[in-house]
């Protein structure tokens, strides 16, 4: 069995300690090198020409008011924006001549200025305000409305039933009626006095019984080891050993 362990052991050693077969992994092939594009002499010749757009910028004021004014429709050429939250207004355009105007609707007010032509160069800065009025705000007419008279509500008396009460007067008990009633009830489930006593003598009885009672004596029993011991101190080896055997058979 332990020849067999030491075998099986060397077995696994061997195994795990074996190398393994490596697997080559392909590569694979490099690409071509491709040849370098020659330019052209056209591509060469051709450059792009930057263009540089204008700024056309301003703000729509209220002549009414006197302040900027949002949400006004500002019609630059075919395009149209919208004045911000501080009136202003902002493009960016192409060099060349552009149509500026306001586009207001009846509740917004009317232009106080006819539209204009505005010329935007490349890398040039406009700067063009709007001026229009708003309509005046007309106060509302307020309704006065006629306080109600509250309507006296009439109060009903509520009758409430009281509760009776009992008697608690005191009532004269007549002299010859008892003051207390006699006990009688019986202990519940706990027996009479008298067979209680009876049972604890009974007791007491059978308990001086068992004590009183003779006990038998044990009788002292030499063990097989004494009975050697001493047979040996009186006897011979031959007697002793023929006893022993005796005894066992």
């Amino acid at each position: 069995m332990i020849l067999m362990l030491c075998g099986m052991l060397a077995l696994l050693i061997g195994l795990t300690t074996l190398p393994l077969a490596t697997v080559a992994s392909a590569q694979a092939p490099e690409p071509s090198p491709r040849p370098p594009i020659q330019p052209t002499s056209d591509l060469n010749q051709r450059k792009p020409t930057a263009v540089v757009p204008g700024r056309l910028t301003g703000t729509v004021i209220d002549l009414r008011t006197g302040a900027p004014a949002s949400g006004i429709t500002v019609l630059v050429g075919e395009q149209a924006l919208t004045s911000d939250a501080n009136g202003n207004y902002d493009a960016w355009l192409v060099s060349g001549y552009y149509r500026l105007d306001l586009k207001l609707s009846a509740t917004q007010g009317t232009a106080t200025q006819p539209a204009q032509v505005v010329a935007v160069g490349p890398g040039d800065t406009v700067v063009v305000h709007l001026f229009f009025s708003s309509p005046a705000v007309t106060p509302e007419a307020t309704q006065t409305v006629a306080p109600i008279a509250a309507t006296p509500t009439a109060v009903v008396p509520t009758t409430v039933a009281l509760p009776s009460l009992p008697d608690t007067s005191r009532v004269d008990v007549p002299a010859g009626m008892p003051q207390s009633l006699p006990n009688t009830a019986a202990p519940l489930g706990m027996g009479s006095p008298t067979t209680w006593i009876l049972l604890g003598a009974l007791l007491l009885g059978l308990s001086l019984v068992v004590q009183l009672a003779p006990r038998p004596r044990r009788r002292a029993r030499l063990t097989r080891k004494r009975r050697v011991a001493k047979m040996s101190a009186t006897r011979s080896d031959e007697q002793l050993l023929t006893d022993l055997l005796d005894e066992d058979l």
